[in-house]
């Protein structure tokens, strides 16, 4: 059997992973029956093409979570028991990110949303759960003084119902900032203000779709994507990322299995991941959603957080991107409080939004509309940016060199050129659920894993937020946390 031709060495997966994946997918399909013994660990070597250390380490995971016991001087056997009581799921093709095997029950989770925003403000947490824009870096004196200045010169206005697409300068402002940034608004497209990218989103969802219908998503995925998806009764249909983003060949098969009528991805700077989606996938999703009738919703608010690598085009600027809905947002890149974004589409998409949106807002808030804008045509947001994505290089730096210091041996990371996230997936056997209820009672604070799959994936994986500390608060918090999941056996 061609299993070592199974493996891919460039997966973000480790090979001991992948071996345990195969292995358990093996027992599971009946290669190996309970109670029966496995091959030696040399001949498992052989079949794998890997070292035998490899083996051990796949084989020592397995043992950990029941599906392997070994026997000192006879070597290893399937138990007779099989752990399927215990969460474990049939395999399917690699989801490169998931981490262990085991999944978690709905139950286990939780009104997460809500919580992740108030733990996050908590003064008595070090919190690494919410993405938010670093409040000492938030330019405050100068929007402070442009709330000023602009309730003055618009006077009553500041105060009235804006148009229901938006405030007129705000959204001419937006086009010229896309423009300098090299991604204008084409000819045949038009821009609304949205009260966030979470907005834009629901909009989507509520226009195209009914109850039932599917709609793709990433997997992992944001967690307030799949929030509003259960919410709004649509079901989600995960597609795994890797290193270079959405695969685009589990998303052929997921159109061919599924009417798709949205896939919602975020392509830069991915969350929970940060991995970016390359321009030769980003083409070929393109190509794929356009023959299947799938629209695209593309978050794009991690966009102008880059620090490091040359940008790739969104999805809305490449050839054939009649059927992209694009995403943008205010709340990382300046302020979360603003609650402020844009949503671009070709007009007749955005003729169908429009009523929606209507109702559900009415209008947005003038001033805070005119201030963004102003902001954006005096170069003030370009400065603040430029001051923004150095921090956030900085932070990044610091907590991955933490995490590589201090968590346990075998916990891979992933290291992101943008954004502000880290994705870790600890060793198999560990428990990000059980973690999160030890670390918050020592005043630590993190978004687990299973919160980012639609099936209760990644129980040994969290998502780490770089951006809200500063480098030693985030080096000393995250050496307190690898300690205690070095002195802590956490079981799931």
């Amino acid at each position: 059997m061609p299993t070592a031709a199974m493996l891919n060495p460039a997966s973000a997966s480790p090979l001991y992973l992948q071996v345990q994946q195969r292995l358990r997918g093996l027992i599971q399909k009946g290669e190996w029956r309970p109670g029966s013994q496995l091959p030696a660990v040399p001949d498992l070597a052989e079949r794998f093409q890997v070292h035998r250390l490899t083996v051990l380490k796949a084989l020592s995971g397995l043992k950990r979570t029941g599906w392997v016991q070994t026997v000192h001087g006879r070597g290893s056997f399937v138990p007779e028991r099989l752990p399927e009581a215990h969460g474990a799921r049939l395999p399917e093709a690699d989801y490169p990110f998931e981490g262990s095997s085991l999944v978690a029950g709905e139950g286990q989770l939780g009104p997460w949303l809500g919580e992740t925003l108030i733990k996050a403000q908590n003064r008595d947490l070090i919190s690494f759960s919410a993405g938010f824009p670093p409040a000492d870096l938030l330019p405050v004196d100068s929007l402070r003084r442009l709330h000023g200045q602009l309730a003055k010169e618009l006077g009553p206005e500041a105060w009235a119902y804006a148009p229901p697409a938006g405030h007129a300068a705000y959204l001419e402002a937006v086009g010229r900032w896309l423009a300098g940034q090299g991604e204008p608004i084409p000819e045949g497209w038009g821009v609304r203000a949205v009260p966030g990218a979470q907005a834009g989103l629901a909009l989507a969802v509520e226009a195209f779709t009914v109850p039932g219908d599917a709609v793709i998503v990433e997997s992992p995925c944001y967690v307030g994507a799949l929030a509003l998806l259960k919410a709004l009764g649509r079901v989600a249909v995960p597609v795994p990322v890797d290193r270079q983003g959405l695969d685009p060949e589990r998303l052929a098969s997921a159109l061919q299995r599924k009417e798709a009528k949205l896939l919602f991805t975020v392509p830069s700077f991915h969350n929970p991941t940060g991995m970016t989606l390359s321009r030769a996938r980003r083409e070929r999703i393109l190509a794929l959603t356009r023959t299947h009738g799938t629209l695209i919703v593309e978050d794009d608010t991690y966009g102008d957080l880059r620090f490091s690598g040359a940008p790739i085009p969104s999805l809305r600027c490449m050839a054939g991107a009649a059927h992209v809905i694009h995403l943008g947002s205010f709340s990382k890149s300046l302020a979360a409080g603003l609650r402020l974004g844009y949503l671009i589409a070709p007009e007749d998409l955005l003729r169908r939004l429009a009523p929606l949106q209507e109702v559900h807002t009415i209008a947005l808030p003038t001033l805070g509309q005119a201030v963004v804008g102003r902001f954006l045509d005096s170069g003030g947001f370009a400065r603040h940016l430029g001051r923004l994505r150095r921090a956030l290089k900085s932070r990044r730096d610091a907590m991955v060199e933490a995490v590589r210091t201090h968590f346990p041996e075998g916990t891979e990371v992933t290291e992101p050129k943008g954004g502000m996230h880290l994705w870790i997936m600890l060793p198999e056997g560990l428990s990000a659920l059980a973690l999160h209820r030890e670390a918050l009672a020592l005043g630590l604070g993190f978004a687990p894993g299973p919160l980012f799959f639609s099936d209760g994936r990644g129980t040994n994986c969290l998502r780490l937020n770089f951006s809200t500390h500063e480098p030693d608060i985030t080096r000393n918090a995250v050496a307190r946390l690898g300690h205690l999941i070095s002195s802590t056996t956490v079981s799931s």
